[in-house]
């Protein structure tokens, strides 16, 4: 084994192999980041889009009327979640078992400081999904926006 590793030619081509490998890593890991930010996109659009709703004065339920999404079902479309400060569900459009699904509370308390966050969020097994959580204030209040869409097709 000592030997056939001492020659020049299993040398070189361990080397290209290595490099071509390490390429190839990379390649795959830069595509699958850039494909999985690419899934914050209508998230935080929406976001914005509610957020200025509210600021213009429109009731949340108003805002997400008629819209059910079931997060359980593989359900494709985005959703979106309206609270108060003390996050209590004003308007929502997604349902998980029969509830309205709410990220963990350190979410909530990184937005505060942070005025936005983005995370893929897994409420349950086999449900993951890009989420995008923001602050808003409004004439009627002030709470969070949470906006997101299944990674399933991600």
């Amino acid at each position: 084994m000592k030997r056939m590793l001492a020659r020049p030619r299993v040398q070189l081509w361990l080397a290209i192999t290595g490099a071509a490998t390490l390429v190839l890593i990379g390649s795959y890991a830069m595509v699958q980041q850039s494909t999985r930010l690419g899934a914050n996109d209508i998230p935080t659009v929406q976001a914005q889009a509610i957020e200025q709703s509210l600021k213009q004065g429109a009731p949340p339920e108003e805002i997400l009327a008629d819209k059910t999404i079931d997060l359980g079902n593989g359900a494709l479309a985005p959703f979106a979640i309206i609270t108060d400060d003390s996050y209590h569900v004003l308007a929502a459009s997604a349902v998980l078992s029969g509830k309205t699904p709410l990220p963990p509370a350190g979410v909530f308390s990184y937005t505060k400081s942070h005025l936005n966050d983005n995370i893929t969020w897994q409420p349950q097994a086999g449900v993951r999904l890009a989420t995008h959580v923001t602050t808003y204030n409004a004439p009627s209040g002030s709470g969070f926006i949470i906006t997101g869409q299944s990674l399933r097709r991600y």
